[in-house]
Formats: C-alpha cells, sequence, structure tokens
C-alpha cells in the first residue's frame, strides 16, 4: 500500500494544481451507486443514491429525478429517527401505499423497519417491525405483501408481510413436480429451494427460484446463485397453486406490469445483462433492454414504460413491449 501511494502522490498534486485547490480533488475519488427507483404516482422516480468517498461517508440519500431528465433533487438526505430505529440507514425503497413511498430503514445488523413517507405531507407512518429484510411489495393497500428475508440455509427466502410482521409461509408449494417451503424454513434445509425478487399483484404472487438448488442449501463455497438455473414462478396464493412461467438467463429482480400479463426481469448475471420482458400467460420472452447488469426495474403508473438502474450507476428509461 505505501509503494502505491507512493506511486500516486505525484498525480494526485498535479490534479490538485490543475484544478485549482485540493477542494475539488475528492470529487474524482467519489463513486455515486443508485439503487431501488420506484415510480411514483406524483410524475417522481424516486432512489437511493449512495456516495462512497475518501473521506469515508458511504451512507444512502433518498433523491428524486423526473422521467425525462428536466429536474433532479434530493428528497431526504438522512433517515428519520423512530422509536425502534434510532440510527437507522436507508437499505431499499418500494412503492408504498397509496401514492406515498416506501421507506426501510436497516436497524443494526438484525431489524427492518418499514415505513410510509408522504413527500407531499413530509410524514412519516409506520408500517412494519420485522427480521432483517432484502425487499418488500405490499399488495392491498399497503397493509400487507411478500418480503425477502434471508436465512440460514440461503441468501432469501419469500415471507408473507401481515399485521406488521413478516411470517413464513405456513404450507409448501409444489410446481413442476417438486414440492418446496419458499420461505425456506431453517428447520428442514432438504425440503427448500432459493426464492427471491417478490413482485405481487393482489393474490398473485410471482418471484424467482432455482429448482436444482433443492438438496443442496446450504451452497458449499464453490457454487455462486450465478451457477444454478432461475424460474420466474407464479403463485396464486390464495388456491394454493404454482406454477413455472419460464427460464430466465439469469439472476433477476423482477416488477409486473399493472395489468398483470407481463413482467419484466433485471437480470444482473455476467454476460447476460440486460432487461426481458415475460408475456405471462404464454411465457414467451423478449429481450427489450441491452446493457450491463441490470437492477430493480419498476414500471411507469400507467404501465407503458419502465425505469431499472444499470451497473448500479445510472437510471435507464424504456418502452414497455
Amino acid at each position: 500500500m505505501r509503494a502505491l501511494r507512493t506511486a500516486l502522490t505525484p498525480v494526485l498534486v498535479l490534479a490538485v494544481v490543475l484544478l485549482g485547490g485540493c477542494g475539488r480533488i475528492s470529487g474524482l475519488l467519489d463513486s455515486v451507486s443508485l439503487f431501488h427507483p420506484v415510480w411514483s404516482t406524483d410524475g417522481w422516480v424516486y432512489y437511493l443514491r449512495e456516495v462512497t468517498s475518501t473521506s469515508g461517508s458511504d451512507q444512502a440519500e433518498v433523491w428524486r429525478q423526473r422521467p425525462d431528465g428536466s429536474a433532479e433533487e434530493a428528497v431526504l438526505t438522512r433517515a428519520p429517527a423512530v422509536s425502534a430505529c434510532e440510527a437507522g440507514l436507508f437499505s431499499f425503497l418500494f412503492a408504498g401505499p397509496g401514492a406515498d413511498l416506501g421507506l426501510a430503514l436497516e436497524c443494526g445488523w438484525d431489524r427492518t423497519e418499514l415505513l410510509s413517507y408522504s413527500p407531499a405531507d413530509k410524514t412519516f407512518e409506520p408500517l412494519a417491525s420485522t427480521r432483517f429484510l432484502a425487499g418488500a411489495a405490499l399488495v392491498n393497500g399497503g397493509g400487507g405483501g411478500y418480503v425477502q428475508a434471508p436465512r440460514e440455509c440461503g441468501p432469501g427466502g419469500v415471507q408473507l408481510l401481515a399485521d406488521g410482521k413478516a411470517y413464513e409461509f405456513g404450507a409448501p408449494v409444489t410446481v413442476g413436480g417438486l414440492t418446496f417451503n419458499p420461505s425456506g424454513g431453517d428447520t428442514d434445509c432438504e425440503s427448500t429451494v432459493l426464492a427471491r425478487s417478490p413482485a405481487a399483484l393482489g393474490e398473485r404472487l410471482f418471484f424467482i427460484t432455482a429448482p436444482d438448488s433443492l438438496g443442496r442449501l446450504p451452497l458449499p463455497p464453490e457454487v455462486s446463485p450465478d451457477d444454478l438455473t432461475w424460474h420466474l414462478t407464479e403463485w396464486d396464493v390464495g388456491s394454493a397453486t404454482a406454477r413455472f412461467v419460464t427460464k430466465l438467463p439469469g439472476l433477476a429482480d423482477l416488477a409486473v406490469s399493472p395489468d398483470g400479463r407481463s413482467v419484466i426481469a433485471a437480470v444482473a448475471t455476467d454476460h447476460v445483462g440486460g432487461v426481458w420482458s415475460v408475456d405471462v400467460g404464454s411465457g414467451r420472452k423478449t429481450r427489450i433492454a441491452d446493457g450491463e447488469r441490470a437492477h430493480h426495474p419498476r414500471f411507469s403508473p400507467d404501465g407503458t414504460r419502465f425505469v431499472y438502474v444499470e451497473g448500479f450507476k445510472r437510471l435507464k428509461f424504456a418502452e414497455a413491449r
């Protein structure tokens, strides 16, 4: 490290001279990352923006921008202090009830607080207090839904959100001749598969699962989730029936269209990054956006367009087809 610093010193000094002072050098070394856009009914796209700098500051902030790029501004520069999470950090965003924005606060290493934030009134309302979560999809006006939660057997399972708490599904589901619990109960790893990326519309729950992880959990160090075969799965929670819709080209984040006819999958696996549109009825998939690793897709409120994050560096907008 000392040799590296020695080699870089002349370069940094020259940069300071050219820029007219050391006050602007940090901008060259800062790294900006974007996460979890939410296309709100108020016409803004909200997202998390995190700047990692040489000073060690890497706290995420809530920002928003117009889809046409005409305006961009900070909304919340620090997480609100709530009684259960006085020193929380923004973890992810999701579509809240009505026109509100959903905020997830990371409270230490083991808890997540879900809040509803009204951009118009600048007020917060508690939604849920659970174990650590990695994602949420609300339904029924925001009173419940589904969440992605870690487990001992793997990096995540899908659980039910109700009454402000997350619960494992009480019974397994059978899909394609395989029976497993998508919540991934930790007591019997042999009966679970990896499941993640919940997206919901009413009682229709979509998620991705890797059937070839059945009986292999927890995964050995030499096996990566990118090595598995991922399926887009639809589960009718009311009737407890499920089906594999189609195979996906890699590990993906999901969003379901407002009419429920299509699902977009933003794929983050090496060499196949991009966005696919899947016709739910037929399972036919079409690549609708090329590029680097794609993450966190969200439909516009009218379902005609969508936004996603490319390489955690920029928001990308495209027409839904």
